[in-house]
């Protein structure tokens, strides 16, 4: 946000609990183009959405579609490369869909007799008489390889419409604005327009695994074959039209987090195939490349960077893949950052570790870019990045680019535009922008961020004096930059429709227009996309742009108004990670209290955040009086009673926008039903399911926050009332088959004391007993609440529920229900094993199974061979907190006694992914586990004989090759 931007532009509707929608926007200017009287699509089967916006539909209003036939009824292509080719592929394609008539190139203009049918003409100087002809030369001249012109031209009494450029590049992008302007119906009769791009480079960011998984990816796997390729699939070059459609002309394919193995030489075969398909819509293939890799495939002891065998081994590395990708991009790197290798580890700096690679690359042409993302503390997040590269301003090689987060800690819903922007006046800079949502609510959640993006583009760092916006500075326009521009992170997988949910579609849509253009609006792109991706109905074009308009600022208000930050967990590598509230495990970053919440970064009393910035922005940041308010709580840290310009108090903000968000979303359902026979039934049906899980979703924040934020300050809510329950702890043990008491803290956020009833949901073949208890107004009390779990081992959620009359109840997410793991008493156990380190805690009655556990004579259990390693996480419960795992095999030998028995083997992990634990007995596979998500565990079942005497046997442990399996515990009971 501007530091020139009024503090009550963002709050003043939300501010009393107003549901007033997206949908009372005014349609966007661009709403207003001329359409046709809609076309029922009610009897029309449904659309995947694997068109994306490239969907070329006849056009309806006959008048119109004459007028077109009549300009675009030919296409002349008179010589030109492979892109010129793609442009004249692309034309036909979409031109036939659109007007209704075969559409052909053809090298020879059309006859004087046929030119009334009109003729569309495309190339450049070089390769076109015509385009000679038709266009002068210095209307090209200032365009670059990419720029072009759409004009019509009349010329010895015929009229042309042309599309030219100096390079084949730009008449690709062309051909794709041409036919953005009929599927949008836009009128061709006056055109002519002249557009190149604002920054050279405009990236798609994959984080992408070799496994196929994607990393923080929401819609499917990859669609990335690795096991394939170098055979190709026509996805691939689908995927290379969307991107060329929106001018992005560069694709790294594998995840920032990544392994050597894409440098390695069998790789580059299939990166070279997969080049190919890019090449021929202009799209560069980019390396995240590992910077340990002259050890992992090298063989070398390090990957120092001022040693010599690691400067020969990159070179010869990058000669190797210019051998087979001549176009080759370059790399992406992350280093020295969530425990990525990097230069650091040799006591070297960023500069010294992208310059390494910068010069293996600049003999071919290729860039580095270099993540700016570092951070080794909670604590130190905000300020890490400005502190560790701003001192190496001016020591990065020429073709390297540092990438920078729009905001300080990790694509927050609200953050200020980050410090580093116009910091680093002598290096390359680009910006790096989150398209999957990651942290705006996934593909469950419509969350349009071209509006948080454009609001950060806007922002003026004043680093250079007024007007130095993060916009000109990743444009080139602030400092004398030779390389800059916009990096990605992508949203699409394998899924049907690219993107898991079809609305999500848009932004990357509009990331791909921004970064060709960041001037273009947030409410024009809407408006386009959705005419591309849903048709010109007027209703349809008002309905969802508004939809989309109005979605990030809904999610804000419900999940973290006032820039209160990071809520989510957990943190992790699942496709769960960062998207239910969890207030309770990330106060490190809200910093709430009993007194008061935020995270105070000023320089005066707090971490010295502020201080990064330029005048006037340094002064605005740090006063509290003069702070944006969207930012008060990521730039303060103030008493609930604080009162807002609009004379709330932040508590009462935080009430009001919770429910009022999670309101909207409701009225963005009906508002989307509302279009009902006017899009195809599949996606009406697809995208009214997506709101149905955003608006449960929403209730679920809703009701978490503000319980959260009323148990902290016990200030109650000056237009609602509420009792709620939370099980405390969230996650705890229970012995099966016996009398257990689970604590349940109720809270009473209304005027009275109430007399209140507190039971537990529990599954079929459990008993659980509801509790009595009184509690005072604005206090909670603990109950104990007895359950009878079954004996076998299990897992379960059990939900609380509290009532008293009419009261309404809140449920609040994942404090409201225990994740319970049913484990049997010792005493009735043949072998009760706690799986962990030798120092962390112990069920009671459970026997510890450490890595120092080794099979001895005379032992009932012990590992035999190579012991396990151990982790204690200190999360979850006292069984669940720690385990041992290994990323080999491992054995623990049992003894058994004569008869029947059974071995259960819990496995998960308190925060990360879990890969398949897979269990032998005697050499054959007895049961396999499945990959599980953060703080998701399983018990596996393993029949086990101990003959007519006992017997010694044998699990072997194991995952798939080359992954990690863990183990928690191990029971064994008597059949």
């Amino acid at each position: 946000m501007s530091p020139g931007t009024p503090r009550r532009s963002v709050l003043a509707a939300a501010a009393l609990g107003t549901t007033l929608g997206p949908l009372a926007l005014a349609a966007p200017a661009s709403a207003s183009a001329p359409v046709s009287t809609p076309t029922s699509t009610a009897g029309l089967s449904g659309e995947s959405g694997y068109e994306l916006w490239l969907r070329y539909r006849r056009v309806e209003d006959a008048g119109q579609l004459a007028r077109y036939r009549a300009a675009l009824g030919r296409v002349v292509r008179q010589g030109g490369g492979v892109l010129q080719r793609s442009a004249a592929g692309e034309l036909a394609r979409g031109l036939t869909g659109m007007l209704g008539t075969t559409v052909s190139p053809r090298r020879a203009a059309p006859a004087k007799a046929a030119a009334a049918e009109g003729a569309l003409v495309i190339g450049t100087p070089d390769s076109s008489d015509l385009i000679r002809a038709l266009v002068p030369p210095a209307d090209l001249a200032d365009l670059g390889e990419e720029g072009y012109v759409i004009r019509r031209v009349t010329k010895r009494g015929r009229t042309w419409t042309v599309i030219a450029a100096h390079a084949d590049r730009g008449v690709l992008y062309g051909a794709f604005h041409l036919l953005r302007l009929v599927q949008t119906r836009q009128p061709l009769e006056r055109a002519d327009l002249a557009e190149s791009p604002a920054a050279p480079l405009r990236i798609a960011d994959h984080w992408d695994n070799e496994d196929g998984s994607i990393e923080r990816g929401y819609a499917g796997r990859s669609f990335f074959h690795w096991d394939r390729l170098p055979r190709l699939d026509e996805r691939y070059t689908d995927y290379a039209r969307a991107l060329a459609s929106l001018g992005i002309n560069g694709a790294v394919i594998n995840n920032v987090n990544t392994s050597a193995v894409y440098l390695s030489a069998p790789f580059l075969e299939k990166l070279a195939a997969l080049a190919g398909v890019l090449r021929r819509y202009g799209v560069a293939l980019y390396v995240t490349a590992n910077f340990a890799a002259p050890i992992d495939l090298g063989g070398l002891k390090t990957a120092d960077p001022f040693d010599t065998g690691v400067r020969d081994w990159w070179e010869e590395k990058a000669a190797e893949i210019y051998g087979k990708i001549e176009d080759f991009g370059g790399f992406l790197v992350k280093a020295n950052s969530e425990g990525r290798p990097g230069p650091l580890d040799y006591g070297r700096t960023h500069a010294d570790g992208a310059n390494l690679l910068a010069r293996a690359l600049k003999p071919h042409g290729g860039l580095v870019m270099w993540r700016a993302f570092v951070h080794d503390s909670d604590e130190e997040w905000d300020r890490q990045a400005y502190r560790d590269f701003v001192p190496l301003d001016g020591k990065f090689e020429d073709n390297a680019v540092v990438q920078i987060k729009n905001g300080p800690i990790d694509f927050q819903v609200r953050e200020p535009a980050h410090p580093l922007f116009g910091s680093l006046p002598r290096t390359n800079s680009m910006i790096e922008l989150q398209v999957t949502q990651e942290y705006t609510g996934h593909t469950t959640h419509l969350c349009y961020l071209v509006p948080q993006w454009k609001e950060c583009l806007g922002f003026d760092t004043h680093k250079a004096g007024k007007g130095s916006t993060v916009e000109r500075v990743v444009t080139g326009r602030v400092h004398p930059y030779t390389h800059y521009g916009f990096a990605g992170v992508m949203n699409v997988g394998d899924a049907a429709n690219w993107t898991g949910s079809h609305l999500a579609a848009a932004n990357t849509h509009g990331y791909g227009r921004l970064s060709w253009n960041p001037g273009l609006s947030a409410a024009d792109l809407a408006a386009e996309w959705t005419r591309m991706t849903f048709g010109n109905d007027p209703q349809v074009v008002k309905t969802v742009s508004a939809l989309l308009l109005g979605s990030w600022r809904t999610y804000e208000d419900y999940t973290s108004p006032l820039g209160t930050g990071y809520l989510t967990h957990p943190p992790d590598g699942s496709v769960t990670g960062h998207l239910d509230p969890s207030p309770t495990t990330t106060t490190q970053f809200h910093k709430s209290d009993s007194e008061g919440v935020g995270f105070d970064r000023t320089a005066a009393s707090g971490d010295g955040y502020t201080a990064l910035y330029a005048s006037p922005v340094r002064e605005r940041y740090e006063s509290l009086a003069d702070c944006p308010e969207e930012l008060l709580l990521f730039l303060h840290h103030v008493p609930y009673t604080h009162r807002l310009d609009n004379g709330s108090t932040v508590i009462q903000h935080i009430y009001d926008t919770h429910f009022s968000g999670a309101a909207r979303v409701r009225e963005m359902r009906a508002g989307w039903d509302a279009l009902r026979g006017r899009i195809d039934r599949r996606r009406l049906t697809e995208v009214r399911d997506r709101f149905g899980d955003q608006m449960a979703a929403a209730d679920q924040w809703r009701d978490t926050l503000a319980a959260y934020w009323f148990r902290l300050s016990r200030i109650r809510d000056e237009r609602r009332s509420w009792l709620q329950a939370t099980v405390a702890p969230a996650d705890t043990v229970l012995l099966g088959g016996q009398r257990n008491t689970l604590p349940v803290e109720v809270a009473n956020a209304t005027g009275s004391g109430l007399r209140t009833v507190t039971s537990v949901e529990v599954p079929d073949g459990w008993r659980a007993e509801p509790v009595t208890r009184f509690v005072a107004s604005r206090e909670a009390a603990t109950v104990e609440v007895p359950v009878v779990p079954p004996a076998a081992p299990g897992l379960a959620t059990l939900r609380a529920r509290p009532r008293s009359g009419k009261v309404a109840a809140l449920d609040s997410s994942l404090r409201a229900e225990a994740r319970a793991v049913v484990t049997p008493p010792a005493a009735r156990c043949v072998h009760a094993l706690d799986a962990g380190t030798a120092t962390a805690p112990l069920l009671a009655g459970y026997t510890r199974l450490s890595p120092a556990d080794a099979w001895r004579a005379g032992a009932d259990f012990g590992w035999v061979g190579t012991p396990p390693d151990a982790s204690d996480s200190g999360l979850l419960d006292v069984l669940r907190r720690d385990y041992v795992r290994r990323g080999a095999p491992a054995v623990l030998r049992l003894r058994l006694p004569a008869g029947h028995c059974t071995a259960y083997l819990l496995t998960g992990d308190p925060s990360t992914f879990t890969r398949p634990l897979i269990v032998g007995v005697d050499g054959v596979e007895k049961a396999r586990g499945e990959q599980l998500d953060g703080r998701a565990f399983a018990w596996l079942r393993v029949p086990l004989g101990g003959g007519s005497a006992g017997r010694e046997t044998e699990l072997e442990l194991s995952s798939e090759p080359g992954r990690t399996w863990h183990l928690g515990a191990c029971v064994v009971l008597a059949d």
